[in-house]
């Protein structure tokens, strides 16, 4: 028997559970592993019925990761409003959980992730989520009390993603790198980081004492 058609509220449901699910398959086994059919399998639906929300695999997870942003932004704001955490800790905790993707659900792509979802992308779609990007690193800043003019959205990017990767790749794509030194990597990092981001603010903050 032919299955009915979804309704709107359906597919909204069904979109999102895709999205939902790319993230987590992203931070337990990796995109690599995550075939539309595995996809699939774990919303219960048709491989032909994928094909009506997304054209491939690839433009799911920008759809997943642009999901992801503004729960990631509620998080650092809860992080932010914390009343038993300093500023210092909140942020040290959100780039830490960030770093450990695999624990805390969040989906960070590994080196060959990116460059495989790089491959099927469109320079169109490619550059309408990297203007994205730079605005998801702009609010994250604000929502830590520092100005976009004050750090380039761009460099924390960089700075931050860089060492999620990095984390990420050892040590299997990157065996040359000590594993047993890696937690403490991450700590050394996000000091290093957090160290340059307090500064900054401390320098906004006395240009507008000064006036």
């Amino acid at each position: 028997m032919a299955r009915k058609a979804y309704s709107d509220e359906e597919r909204a449901q069904v979109k999102e559970a895709l999205m939902v699910t790319m993230i987590r398959c992203i931070a337990d086994r990796g995109l690599i592993h995550s075939s539309i059919d595995v996809l699939c399998g774990k919303v219960g639906i048709s491989k032909t019925f994928f094909y009506s929300f997304f054209s491939s695999k690839e433009e799911l997870v920008l759809h997943a990761l642009r999901y992801q942003q503004p729960r990631l932004l509620d998080y650092a704001r809860q992080l932010m409003e914390d009343p038993a955490l300093s500023w210092r800790t909140g942020v040290e905790t959100f780039l830490k959980n960030c770093c450990y993707g695999a624990e805390s659900g969040v989906a960070v792509l590994s080196i060959e992730e990116e460059q495989q979802a790089r491959r099927c992308l469109s320079e169109e779609n490619f550059q309408a989520f990297r203007q994205d990007q730079v605005s998801f690193y702009g609010k994250l800043l604000s929502i830590f009390g520092l100005p976009v003019d004050s750090i380039d959205p761009r460099l924390f990017g960089n700075l931050a993603l860089s060492m999620m990767m990095v984390h990420k790749a050892i040590p299997d794509t990157m065996p040359f790198l000590f594993p047993e030194v890696a937690e403490d990597m991450v700590e050394f990092q996000v000091r290093a980081l957090v160290d340059e981001m307090e500064r900054v603010k401390e320098d906004v903050r006395q240009v507008k004492a000064n006036g």
